[in-house]
């Protein structure tokens, strides 16, 4: 991924399989979650060591969460789109913070809800688009590329 930064690509996707867990959640987290941490800590210190860590955006997340408690049938989780996490660094934000909790059991927001739109607004804002401008397609079709998030103002305080 930094090497395609490096030359001068906008946007690199990482893609990690296998956290769709209907079934043997935990032997599978016990596999998946050390790759993703090293994966991720080691993209982060090999952008801050070089000093790009500022001009590029990292974004570590799923399509939705996953539910609260194990299935006890499967031992899995299945999904829950009500609570997902996001982790969030580079691009000049403030980052090492939470925002936002939930209940104890991880399956309702009880503080500072934060929609994925408010996380693709923020993304936005870092690559200099104005996410609440309305664009026209060559047709002229007027497209939002958000409709209803924000920036995420506690990362950039």
């Amino acid at each position: 991924a930094r090497r395609l930064i490096e030359v001068g690509v906008r946007c690199v996707t990482i893609s990690l399989s296998d956290f769709d867990t209907h079934s043997d959640n935990f032997p599978r987290m016990r596999h998946m979650l050390p790759i993703f941490d090293h994966g991720l800590d080691a993209l982060v210190t090999d952008l801050e060591e070089r000093s790009m860590l500022d001009d590029v955006t990292i974004v570590g997340w799923g399509e939705f969460g996953r539910t609260p408690r194990i299935d006890s049938k499967t031992g899995g989780r299945h999904h829950w789109p009500a609570v997902a996490p996001a982790i969030l660094a580079g691009g000049g934000m403030q980052v090492g913070q939470v925002i936002g909790a939930t209940d104890r059991n991880a399956g309702t927001v009880t503080e500072r809800p934060v929609d994925y739109q408010d996380v693709i607004a923020t993304l936005y804002h870092n690559l200099g688009i104005d996410h609440t401008k309305e664009y026209h397609t060559k047709t002229g079709r007027p497209v939002m590329i958000v409709r209803d998030g924000s920036v995420i103002d506690e990362l950039f305080a």
